[in-house]
């Protein structure tokens, strides 16, 4: 009886799915990162489902990897379009933990090497499934931008209602050595650090007034509040690349931008109680004499790092090609950090081998390669698709330099799929710049597209 309920309601819940991925394949993806990133942000326990017929637990994120990879599987039936290019290596990926699972369940066992494989299918299902979902929408990179920011207020918010005491703070992120204690893990703390500079860039293409700055400046305080070393240096990464590459397209911008700083920041040192200027100044120290210890987390996760890679190298043949049974973590008298690896370079190198590894490059390497401007000639560039593309690679470089010290998750996976798929339109723009472009060489009446003066 209990067999034929659980079949009644996987077979009810499968034609509901069906039909929404079917008609609603944005929705279906964007709910299924939605709740498994909120879930996880507001410490929800699920236990997670229990189905007896398969003897397997379904948690939330097995059950967005499935509805994420179904929706893909349905998007390359209903489009029928070729597979992306661009999104053999992330399928690669999938393929090496689905080996390295079923080699490691009859060794290990399924609860061991689902565990094993489960990052990097968290990281790589988003991506996949919002690259295929790609035919279904338009995503320009001003569009992304305001994504990104209105997710960073939502986070903003969220940090704010634990720091007054209206949200617990996990566990985890308590740190005696703080005075103010963070209150958003680093996989959520690095969207707040984005938006900071989805600010900026929509700043300086939409022309906003000086108290669009100050808003901007509320998300780098926010950053810098929440206090996770490594965002800090994403996000600086980020906007040097941004500052660096724009500055001599609208000097005048970033002129007013540096002058409005300046003055802030007066202000705030003349107005601010002096409480919350040793509080600030007691963050930064702490921080930055944290990792100048021999006790710091990054000391501690480079000789994870070490151990890992001496592991595999030392490993069978195959188990260094392709990485070893999933669950092998279970077995191994490593230390933690070697097993528990914070880092999605070194983790695909653990976990998926050197072909594993290979493939990660090769996929960051497309998606760089994709989001660059091409080399060909500056005509037909618009101001747009110019700032726009600059925009896309200080977010590309925040998000790489970010993985080194963090494996990431599933809004990072997201994040991924969202810059390729921004860079395709991006594209688009491009060719439709340079036909108005040609157009203008045919007919000089016609006016061409310009650069951002």
């Amino acid at each position: 009886m209990i067999v034929l309920v659980q079949l009644s309601v996987l077979l009810a819940a499968g034609s509901l799915f069906f039909f929404w991925a079917w008609h609603r394949p944005g929705w279906v993806i964007f709910a299924a990162v939605s709740i498994s990133a909120l879930l996880d942000l507001l410490n929800i326990e699920v236990s997670g489902v229990h189905l007896g017929i398969f003897g397997v637990n379904l948690l939330i994120d097995d059950a967005a990897c499935i509805v994420l990879l179904g929706t893909s599987l349905l998007l390359l039936l209903q489009y029928r379009k070729s597979f992306p290019r661009d999104a053999v290596p992330c399928l690669a990926l999938i393929v090496l933990s689905a080996l390295s699972f079923s080699r490691g369940v009859s060794t290990f066992g399924h609860k061991a090497a689902e565990i094993s494989v489960a990052n990097l299918l968290i990281f790589a299902t988003p991506a996949l499934a919002i690259m295929l979902v790609r035919p279904a929408f338009r995503l320009d990179t001003i569009r992304l931008a305001r994504w990104l920011r209105w997710a960073g207020l939502c986070l903003g918010a969220v940090a704010l209602l634990r720091w007054a005491g209206l949200l617990s703070i996990p566990v985890e992120l308590a740190d005696p050595l703080r005075e103010v204690v963070r209150s958003l893990p680093s996989d959520y703390a690095v969207i707040v650090g984005q938006a900071f500079i989805a600010a900026i860039y929509l700043q300086l293409v939409e022309r906003r007034s000086a108290w669009w700055w100050a808003g901007a400046g509320i998300f780098g305080m926010l950053t810098f509040a929440l206090q996770h070393r490594s965002v800090w240096v994403a996000t600086a990464g980020g906007l040097a690349w941004l500052a660096f590459r724009t500055v001599r397209l609208s000097p005048v911008r970033w002129l007013g931008f540096g002058v409005t700083a300046g003055v802030a920041l007066c202000v705030i040192i003349v107005a601010a109680p002096m409480d919350l200027l040793e509080s600030m100044h007691k963050m930064a120290t702490i921080n930055v004499q944290e990792t100048q210890s021999k006790n710091s987390t990054w000391a501690w996760r480079v000789e994870g790092y070490k151990e890992a890679a001496a592991r595999l190298l030392a490993s069978e043949p195959v188990d260094m090609l392709i990485g070893p049974p999933a669950g092998w973590q279970e077995k191994t008298t490593l230390s933690f950090a070697s097993t528990h690896i914070h880092s999605r370079y070194i983790d695909a190198l653990a976990y998926s081998g050197i072909v594993g590894f290979t493939v990660l490059l090769l996929w960051f390497g497309m998606l760089a390669k994709r989001v660059s401007w091409p080399a060909e000639s500056l005509y037909g560039r618009s101001a747009y698709d110019h700032v726009g593309t600059i925009f896309l690679e200080a977010l590309l470089i925040s998000e790489l330099v970010y993985l080194v010290p963090y494996f990431g998750g599933v809004l990072q996976g997201a994040i991924l799929g969202l810059i390729w798929v921004a860079a395709k339109q991006n594209n688009i723009s491009i060719g439709t710049c340079r036909v108005a472009f040609a157009t203008h060489q045919s007919d000089p009446r016609n006016k061409p597209a310009t650069l951002l003066s």
